[in-house]
């Protein structure tokens, strides 16, 4: 059995679906028993379990063998990684597929990426059988933008010239899937990027043509960025993510075919997720999402 933290989550309710459809028995972990949506279907069971308390993990964990580890951001990762790194010890877990983040170091200059690096570190160190999954930005993210779009045609940021080889959350769900249902993968660090980087002003452009009318990208500054994003998000992710945007370099646009090795799949490209997500961004969505 496979346990899922975070399958309220994107990413995480996606490598339930998949280890679902593969026949796979898996224990879909929510922190809320009431965002249980969409985690149904053949072997698949919800647990209530929350990384912030504890006492609540070994009996979610208790009788699987493998876990997929992921949380939403927190400043305090290392703790609540950690909290998930002692129960799989005390309830005999074989083998943890983490996700992290591109770049993740210790030594990284912003705090949404250094934390990983903190806990990857500490995974390495843990005695414990694992992969590591370190993704580059998520498509997905460029839903921030979802509310403007639909509205004014219009996408806000920063740093929106910089080329980035993002990639999509189905696509990261489909790596760890084949993990966690493969082998010889213990100790091994996968790199995960998109096909192509694209910059946000490009991804402007893809959206119109998904659109099928005008998006255009505006840049803004950090401090109206700010002002923006906090009206959504607590005031210590808005400034991580500005924070994290602010030191993308050249090396955020570097293309890997780790993917495609992994999965012996191409990647989707940001064409393929602007038709799926058009209705998000005010469009009709012209493809399955799956």
């Amino acid at each position: 059995m496979v346990i899922v933290t975070g399958a309220a989550g994107k990413t995480g309710g996606e490598v339930v679906r998949l280890l679902s459809s593969r026949g796979i028995r898996v224990r879909a972990m929510v922190r809320d028993a009431s965002r249980t949506k969409g985690l149904t279907g053949p072997g698949i069971e919800v647990v209530v379990g929350d990384l912030t308390r504890p006492h609540t993990l070994d009996p979610a964990f208790r009788g699987a063998d493998k876990l997929f580890l992921v949380s939403s951001p927190a400043p305090d990762v290392e703790t609540l990684h950690g909290n998930a790194l002692e129960a799989a010890k005390r309830t005999g877990i074989r083998h943890i597929v983490r996700l992290s983040a591109r770049g993740a170091s210790q030594s990284a200059p912003c705090l949404l990426i250094k934390v990983h690096g903190d806990v990857d570190e500490n995974l390495s160190r843990s005695g414990l059988s694992y992969s590591i999954l370190r993704p580059n930005y998520f498509f997905q993210n460029t839903l921030m933008s979802a509310a403007t779009i639909a509205e004014q045609g219009m996408m806000y940021g920063v740093n929106g010239d910089r080329l980035i080889s993002m990639i999509d959350t189905r696509d990261v769900a489909l790596a760890a899937a084949t993990l966690l249902t493969g082998s010889n993968h213990s100790g091994r660090v996968y790199d995960l990027t998109g096909p192509a980087a694209i910059s946000h002003g490009q991804v402007a452009e893809k959206l119109s043509a998904a659109l099928d009318r005008p998006v255009r990208f505006n840049e803004i500054t950090p401090e109206q960025a700010q002002q923006g994003l906090s009206a959504t998000l607590p005031e210590w992710l808005v400034t991580a993510f500005l924070e994290m945007v602010g030191t993308w370099s050249d090396k955020d646009a570097e293309v890997t075919d780790v993917y495609e090795r992994l999965t012996g799949k191409k990647p989707r490209a940001y064409e393929a997720f602007a038709k799926d997500y058009a209705g998000a961004f005010g469009g009709v969505a012209k493809t399955a999402m799956a």
